[in-house]
């Protein structure tokens, strides 16, 4: 076998091992900050043996905390859309919050999205100071 062909082999291998691994195909992945919230968005063109997406946040873009569990949709064919809204934004005024997702498959093996996003909200004074007296009393 030429290198060419060897190349050409490797490279379809390993979109194939990406492809059964990940169980999903992102087009897009996004992450828009509205006035005390988040909202996620991301577009999938294919999915396989999927049970659903793990939506994780974090502070400091290392230590991630898993917020949702988002099924699949039941179509079986065509271009996906899914969204996940963060409402829990008002409780840090002033952070940049970065979110990733991770696929689940249905035998409950995981793997990572490689993209993680970031965005800073805006946060309304009355919602920060009501999230304040909420935490004095838990």
């Amino acid at each position: 076998m030429n290198s060419r062909k060897a190349v050409i082999l490797f490279v379809i291998l390993l979109f194939s091992a990406t492809y059964i691994i990940a169980g999903a195909v992102i087009s897009e992945f996004r992450a828009e900050a509205g006035f005390n919230k988040v909202e996620l968005k991301w577009v999938v063109s294919a999915e396989t043996n999927l049970k659903g997406y793990n939506v994780y946040r974090s502070f400091d873009g290392i230590n991630f905390v898993k917020l949702s569990f988002v099924p699949v949709k039941s179509e079986s064919t065509g271009e996906k859309t899914y969204r996940y809204i963060d409402r829990s934004v008002f409780k840090a005024d002033g952070r940049t919050f970065y979110y990733k997702i991770e696929f689940v498959n249905t035998d409950d093996t995981t793997a990572e999205y490689e993209k993680v996003v970031k965005t800073s909200p805006e946060i309304s004074s009355a919602r920060h100071t009501w999230g304040s007296i909420k935490a004095m009393f838990r």
